[in-house]
């Protein structure tokens, strides 16, 4: 598959819909992050266990999280619902270990490290003109 990277400013893209591999919905409409439902998942670190909700806008790295987090944590993450695992083969090219992924329409995907305070993260859209009509308002969507 041919890769074409786009650089998007921070907060532009909502992720409207984020999935576990099992297809459990890990949006929030409850929590709501910049005004649009949250992301929510649930974590491990140190021993802990609690939820996160992060922003639903890509490239802002708000979150919101029960456990008290500090740089340099590592989380594990899991599906609220259904307890799967949420970690990916992907290692993360800053901090070496294995980035997690949550699932988007069209067969696209969001990865990030696990690392608190780390900012690596990817987004991979496979269908471009579906995943921009789904993230943009028709009047800020790019024209390909």
């Amino acid at each position: 598959m041919e890769e074409v990277r786009v650089k998007v400013p921070p907060g532009r893209i909502q992720i409207k819909e984020a999935k576990c591999p099992n297809g459990c919905s890990l949006m929030d409409e409850h929590k709501l992050m910049s005004g649009k439902p949250s992301i929510r998942v649930r974590v491990s670190s140190r021993g802990a266990t609690g939820l996160i909700h992060f922003n639903p806008f890509y490239g802002l790295f708000e979150y919101e999280s029960e456990l008290e987090l500090h740089d340099g944590d590592i989380i594990e993450a899991h599906c609220p619902h259904c307890n799967v695992s949420l970690t990916s083969e992907e290692l993360c090219g800053m901090c070496n270990v294995p980035m997690f992924a949550m699932h988007l329409a069209d067969g696209g995907e969001i990865r990030a490290c696990p690392t608190v305070g780390c900012k690596n993260h990817s987004l991979t859209i496979v269908d471009l003109d579906a995943q921009f009509a789904e993230y943009y308002d028709e009047e800020l969507r790019p024209k390909m």
